[in-house]
């Protein structure tokens, strides 16, 4: 028994390490982020290089549509800090401390993942948790995402520990985690956590007066916490979340950002985000007990796609629910493969799935891997210009969204700005050593006696097939951004 014991601890650790590797792989490939994650990452910045010094903060110069919470920067911030010291004494570059706080937050993600994981075991078997975890690490968005600093990743952690409260039965505990995700991460979550609760209420599992009884308190604590600390860091009274809500739902201007038919989500989305896993979903309902888990991740989905913006990372929290489901369809077929041919035919289906689940990242990941065009040209800045060099860099708005950040400003001697108030070939521009901008003829053209090309940075703008190769297919790269040297210094 012990032997036993041994050897599935082992397989255990070896799945863990799994999600590790396979999530370090997709941060290592993509180091770099867009304009969704760049208020999470500027505010653990600032955090941890101007702590208490408000005043030199990004959000105030660039506050963005709606304020969010410095709540999940500021944990990560803080679980970081030690090893960002140490790369600050050691004189590393900054950019290894972007990799650093993109890891913390990756680790927080499978450690919730790995929690659930257990639940998935202790209810469906060793077997049903296995292809859960393969699931999870052969799936592209779910590992992609993980160590991104979007508000919808920053919850999930917070979500995943709820969930696995709920399947544990322990309610004050799913109660409390929810009113924190809810209230300070993402309101959205009200659905989605809103519907297992009000199973719980249906089966009475739960009274209405024992979820009172844990939700009004932990309610008012989170909304208090969320108001005290988000307040004093945007320098007046506010609720983030509560602004984001109204913003999004009662003035629906987040449609102002683009629209999505109203089931995208189903035909798009779910598709994209669990690969071929969701055939195995069906097959997964032969146990009654996986309707629990289906059923709020559905009606969330169904439920938000009322709103006309749509984006993939929206509904990522419920990809752990229906891989679970999933999961214990693949286990099914695995558990019975001795049975007779057609069970074999589908276990070899079970491992087939996972392999093109495997190709289908790998091949978003290589793509994935050129859509940070901004990230690169601050390398090779750095790469191209020597340090001790007077250096005054203008980022425009098309850089700034596609990779550069604070966390890249290696060199303490320059000096980088993001002024939007700057007409193109105008004197303020001129006054720049260099000029990180878009590739437009138009804006190039106002350049063309006083600056010369350091470096052009291709980004790409989509994928072909092309079946005369392998792989199958084509990146296509165009020049994206340019990075201009001035000449002389203007009169």
């Amino acid at each position: 028994m012990a032997g036993k014991r041994q050897s599935g601890s082992g397989r255990q650790r070896r799945l863990l390490g799994l999600l590790v590797a396979v999530a370090a792989v997709h941060l290592v490939t993509c180091p770099y982020t867009k304009v969704e994650e760049s208020f999470s990452l500027q505010a653990m910045h600032d955090l941890l290089y101007h702590r208490l010094d408000v005043e030199q903060y990004d959000h105030l110069e660039f506050p963005g549509v709606v304020p969010r919470t410095f709540l999940g920067p500021l944990v990560i911030a803080v679980v970081s800090s030690p090893i960002v010291c140490m790369l600050s004494l050691l004189g590393t570059s900054k950019f290894y401390c972007q990799l650093t706080v993109r890891a913390v937050l990756g680790l927080g993600v499978i450690f919730g993942l790995w929690a659930f994981q257990k639940e998935v075991r202790r209810h469906f078997g060793a077997t049903a948790a296995t292809m859960f975890c393969w699931m999870t690490a052969t799936q592209f968005h779910l590992m992609f995402y993980c160590t991104r600093t979007l508000p919808n990743v920053l919850a999930l952690p917070t979500v995943l520990l709820a969930l696995t409260a709920c399947l544990q039965q322990r309610w004050a505990r799913f109660i409390q985690l929810s009113a924190l995700a809810i209230l300070v991460f993402r309101a959205e979550l009200s659905l989605l956590l809103g519907l297992v609760l009000l199973l719980l209420l249906c089966t009475r599992r739960l009274s209405v007066t024992r979820a009172l009884r844990h939700a009004v308190p932990a309610g008012l604590l989170c909304l208090g916490l969320t108001v005290a600390v988000d307040s004093y860091f945007w320098r007046y009274l506010v609720w983030p979340e509560g602004t984001v809500l109204w913003y999004n739902t009662v003035q629906n201007k987040s449609s102002n950002w683009g629209t999505s038919p109203l089931l995208w989500y189903f035909y798009s989305a779910l598709p994209r985000g669990l690969g071929s896993s969701l055939l195995f979903v069906p097959l997964g309902l032969v146990d009654r007990r996986a309707w629990a888990l289906l059923l709020p991740a559905l009606g969330f989905v169904a439920l938000y796609s009322l709103l006309p913006h749509k984006e993939l990372r929206f509904i990522i929290y419920t990809f752990p629910l229906l891989n679970a489901v999933a999961a214990r369809g693949c286990a099914y077929l695995v558990n019975n493969y001795r049975k007779s041919w057609l069970y074999k035919a589908g276990s070899l289906l079970v491992t087939g799935h996972l392999l093109l689940n495997a190709a289908y990242s790998a091949t978003a990941l290589y793509v994935s891997h050129f859509n940070y065009p901004g990230g690169v040209a601050m390398q090779r800045l750095h790469e191209l210009v020597p340090p001790r060099t007077d250096v005054v860099l203008h980022i425009d708005v098309a850089a700034a969204q596609t990779g550069v950040s604070r966390f890249l400003e290696v060199n303490g001697a320059w000096r980088y700005e993001k002024r939007e108030d700057v007409q193109p070939g105008s004197q303020h521009m001129l006054a720049y050593t260099h000029l990180l901008m878009e590739a437009a003829p138009g804006h190039l053209a106002l350049y063309r006696d006083t600056h010369r090309v350091l470096a052009s940075i291709a980004g790409t703008t989509g994928v072909s097939l092309n079946l005369t190769r392998l792989p199958p297919f084509n990146v296509n790269l165009q020049t994206k951004l340019v990075l201009l040297e001035r000449l002389l210094r203007p009169s």
